[in-house]
């Protein structure tokens, strides 16, 4: 087996931290910024929904798409620069025609959802599935998504919005060099080729199902709390630039737990899974009871923390229980059942629920939809165990 120089998951984590800085400054700022430019809340809900459902399907298309012709690199390269145009014109569009924009958001998202899990799948090949090195680079992905959400924050409250298409062309450019430069492990010799993938043979495979049972219903207890985080925020007396700092010291604690990956292998599966909706259930009740900007920051913190346990994770069971022909398909379903199919489930029933009983019902109703993952989490955690025994 190719031995992975120190320079290779170097090069990766820069490309990662990047990557998801440019997340940061864009995704991270957009609803903020369209709310500012005079779009109503309900339709930004009804335009996140939209988002959602195009990322929904871009992650199959785009998952399909890196399956069927055995490359992560090429396609990852220009649906990144496509996106990375379109949210340029969506930025200086939402000024003077709001529907231009609302019309480019969901091929926003058709584009750039799938590109976290592609450019994952890009690395864990590389590395042979080592869990440590993968851990490492994508720690950084974390922190320079939550360092870059802090410093734009904090600029956007003192200089403007205009702050938004200046960082993304500054994280772009290295991240379209850096994705150049970074090499690809071909696929093997034995590689199958697919004429058409079959996502639905993906949900036949057991252990991967059950799991991403529990996604779905953890990204549906989160999501309206973070897609809407600006307005708990809000309600407590908070600003922008606490939505940055919520970002930055968030991602930081997710950064940790992904960087330790590699040591949190030593522990089940499923005792992770169940550890990651134990997390998410401590967020819930922090945003129900907060007072202030500490209590939501520190929810935060639980919400990132399960999702830095539940990430490596994920990969870890998929990378076992599904076959090397699918991987990449297998890795976009599970982000996108977590993600965007669970948000466009959520965006249905949460600007209504904050309308009319308040930023922090949502996460009432979090905390009863999250008994079921963490059921689900230990009784496999128990079988697991025994299985073991």
């Amino acid at each position: 087996m190719e031995e992975i120089s120190s320079r290779t998951v170097i090069g990766f984590s820069l490309l990662d931290g990047l990557y998801w800085g440019f997340y940061a400054v864009f995704v991270g700022y957009i609803a903020t910024y369209l709310l500012d430019c005079g779009m109503s809340s309900s339709f930004l809900s009804i335009l996140l929904a939209v988002f959602m459902v195009c990322s929904f399907f871009g992650a199959f298309y785009f998952g399909g798409l890196c399956d069927k012709y055995h490359t992560n690199k090429n396609v990852f390269i220009p649906e990144f620069l496509i996106a990375v145009g379109i949210a340029i014109v969506i930025f200086f569009a939402a000024k003077w025609n709001l529907w231009i924009a609302a019309m480019l958001y969901p091929v926003f998202g058709f584009l750039s959802a799938p590109l976290g899990s592609n450019l994952d799948a890009w690395m864990l090949k590389r590395f042979n599935k080592d869990a440590g090195m993968y851990g490492r680079a994508r720690a950084v992905g974390s922190f320079g998504y939550g360092l870059t959400a802090l410093v734009v924050g904090l600029l956007i409250s003192r200089v403007g919005f205009i702050v938004m298409p200046i960082g993304i062309v500054v994280m772009a450019v290295p991240v379209a060099l850096m994705a150049l430069i970074m090499k690809e492990k071909p696929y093997g010799a034995k590689a199958e080729h697919i004429e058409k993938v079959n996502a639905s043979g993906l949900l036949k495979i057991k252990p991967y199902f059950y799991m991403i049972v529990i996604l779905f219903l953890t990204g549906l207890a989160c999501a309206p709390v973070n897609n809407l985080k600006i307005v708990i925020i809000k309600s407590v007396g908070g600003d922008v630039s606490i939505l940055g700092i919520d970002a930055f010291i968030g991602t930081t604690i997710q950064a940790v737990f992904i960087f330790m990956s590699g040591r949190l292998k030593r522990i089940p599966s499923y005792l992770r899974l169940t550890l990651m909706t134990a997390f998410a259930m401590a967020n819930m009740l922090l945003i129900v009871t907060a007072v202030n900007s500490a209590m939501v920051i520190l929810g935060s913190v639980m919400w990132n923390a399960s999702y830095g346990v539940m990430l490596p994770t994920v990969r870890e069971i998929t990378e076992k229980n599904v076959h090397g022909a699918l991987k990449n398909t297998a890795h976009s379903m599970a982000d996108a059942m977590y993600g965007s199919f669970a948000g466009i489930i959520a965006l249905i029933y949460s600007g209504f629920m904050m309308d009319t009983f308040g930023a922090r019902s949502v996460a009432v109703l979090g905390i009863f939809i999250m008994l079921v993952p963490v059921a689900m989490s230990v009784i496999a955690m128990v079988k697991e165990n025994r299985t073991a025994a």
